[in-house]
């Protein structure tokens, strides 16, 4: 399944916005925007859905305006599901799980009216502590039941105190252990058993021998014995059966305590999940999260230190975490909108490795489980740098929410396609040897290709001064705010400050080696070893001519260099050099 479209109206800063988008099920999907676009409301549209209905808070509403009314779409394989204030059709195909920093301002009142306040995390709500129950279940008694030779009956106690029983159950339907044919089964089976003389290793060993296949043939048994077995929680088939007989006759003797006595060992296996995975996470030895129940409400939460008693990083990577591993313990069979709502902007290189690899996992175990994830994070950094670490780039799923058509950059991207084309290798003069020196960088030389031009390219292309007139065109109409071609400008931008270090240098030698290294910053790297002062603004306009211009099907050009060419700072930095290169 994939979500094409999202449409959103009067949520917080959206009046009415449609992303035309590709969401693919089990994929990281990133949707990418500058700050102050608004992907908060985006976040806020989805959270702020209850099972029936949208639920917006007051300073939620569009302009505060509760009368303005918020509307959510989704529209998943050509079908719009559509939450408002009266219905919900989203969250009746969906599970929606909403992750963010959790940071929230409380005041406190002091004596005489004086009051402060602070900033903390919200405690993040685990499950309901359910009653305290266990299994009824004495050894000795059941060795009794069973008859002379119960001692072949191994000893469950532990493993009814193990998380491996709530696996080794999963999906056994033990209510069939009470119908009269199972029984009838056991029973013949039981009746061997105690007919026999010998050891308990004795009695396994010829059970193993004469009654295997009719123990196999009780379908219940056999699920709980082939997990127990596979989970290393016995040591053999034969253990495993009669260790499944003894479970399967407990809950036959009282399934309400049965029921009772598996939801507290769930119980007490997540809290010891969160215990070990804040332990695994703590790198400070004075405040940590704690795993702690609540007397009043009788839940399990996680509560944090206050907000600066934790580093931004420990607090978002905390917050992630916890808030990931809550959606695989939450039971449901429906297809989860996982919406990740920038809570790594503080984090370091180790701890976005470590994001990138629980998303990853929680991923795989969806999969694992044959059910459905649509992780959607909200980001305004650049997706290349989830390259550098876990997300596979082939896998990673790329919108842009400020998306932008190709418009006028249409030809200079099919430039960019010829370059890379298979057409050129087979030239006795690489054409992309040529397009890199005198198209794609400054060159002091002008060069024409006469052969081999395509005739689907501007003719007057094929002159490396014309191709440069055209780019310095469309640079003026950037900085004059008119309608320009994007990637122009990233062209524009990387050769005017190459031409101009280029003049800086001390000798024709400096210069060849200038010219010959490849990739600007190279290029500025050479400068700097020439002892050239090259201007600070020079590297920090690496984020538009440092744009990955190779050609990738499919990829979106224009839409990242849109984003970063609209801030006024950009723009600015970007009209220092125009105005330095003119004079």
């Amino acid at each position: 399944m994939t979500i094409s479209q999202i449409e959103i109206r009067n949520i917080k800063g959206i009046a009415h916005e449609c992303f035309k988008v590709q969401l693919k099920a089990c994929k990281p999907n990133l949707l990418v925007a500058p700050n102050g676009f608004g992907k908060s409301s985006v976040a806020t549209a989805f959270s702020s859905m209850n099972t029936k209905r949208i639920d917006l808070a007051e300073k939620d509403y569009h302009k505060e305006n509760d009368k303005l009314a918020p509307e959510l779409s989704v529209t998943v394989n050509g079908q719009k599901l559509t939450a408002d204030k009266t219905k919900n059709e989203i969250r009746q195909q969906f599970d929606v799980l909403v992750v963010n920093s959790g940071l929230t301002p409380k005041a406190k009142k002091h004596f005489k009216g004086a009051v402060s306040s602070t900033i903390e995390v919200k405690p993040i709500t685990i499950c309901k502590i359910p009653a305290k129950a266990e299994f009824s279940y004495k050894p000795t008694d059941a060795k009794t039941s069973f008859g002379q030779n119960g001692k072949i009956l191994p000893n469950v106690s532990d493993l009814l105190k193990d998380s491996r029983l709530l696996g080794t159950i999963q999906g056994v339907d033990l209510s069939k252990f009470t119908q009269v044919r199972i029984q009838t089964a056991v029973q013949a089976i039981i009746d061997k058993v105690n007919h026999q003389n010998g050891s308990a290793a004795f009695i396994s060993q010829w059970v193993l021998d004469n009654c295997i296949q009719e123990l196999r043939a009780v379908t219940t048994l056999n699920s709980i014995s082939e997990r127990l077995v596979q989970y290393g929680a016995v040591d053999s088939e034969i253990k495993g059966f009669f260790a499944a007989y003894q479970i399967a006759s407990i809950h036959a003797a009282d399934p309400k305590a049965f029921s009772a006595a598996t939801d507290w060992l769930y119980y007490v296996t997540v809290k010891a999940h969160y215990q070990d995975l804040l332990a695994n996470f703590k790198s400070s030895t004075w405040q940590w999260a704690k795993v702690e129940e609540t007397k009043k409400k009788k839940e399990l939460v996680i509560n944090f230190p206050k907000a600066h008693q934790l580093s931004n990083g420990q607090r978002d990577i905390i917050t992630l975490v916890v808030q990931l591993h809550k959606t695989l313990y939450e039971g449901s069979k429906k297809p989860l909108i996982l919406v990740i709502d920038e809570v790594f902007d503080y984090l370091d290189d180790a701890n976005l490795v470590a994001f990138q690899y629980y998303v990853t996992s929680i991923i795989e175990e969806y999969k694992a489980r044959n059910q459905v994830i649509y992780p959607i994070i909200l980001t305004h950094l650049d997706p290349g740098v989830f390259f550098d670490f876990c997300f596979n780039k082939h896998k990673i799923q790329i919108n842009y929410l400020l998306s932008k058509p190709v418009g006028k950059s249409k030809d200079i991207l099919r430039l960019v396609e010829f370059r890379d084309s298979e057409q050129s290798e087979d030239m006795v003069r690489p054409i992309r040897d040529v397009l890199d020196k005198h198209w794609f960088h400054f060159h002091p030389d002008t060069h024409e290709i006469a052969d081999g031009w395509p005739s689907f390219l501007p003719n007057q292309w094929k002159n490396s001064d014309l191709f440069k007139d055209y780019f310095t065109d469309e640079l003026e109409r950037y900085l004059t705010n008119r309608n320009y071609d994007v990637v122009a400008v990233c062209f524009a931008v990387r050769i005017v400050i190459e031409h101009q270090v280029y003049c800086l240098l001390p000798d024709a030698d400096w210069q060849e080696k200038f010219i010959s290294e490849h990739g600007t910053s190279n290029k500025l790297d050479v400068a700097s070893s020439a002892g050239i002062d090259i201007p600070e603004s020079y590297f920090l306009l690496g984020i538009i001519y440092n744009t990955n211009l190779h050609w990738n099907q499919g990829r979106d050009y224009v839409s990242p260099l849109v984003s970063k060419l609209n801030h006024p700072t950009i723009r600015q930095l970007i009209a220092h050099v125009a105005s330095a290169a003119k004079n």
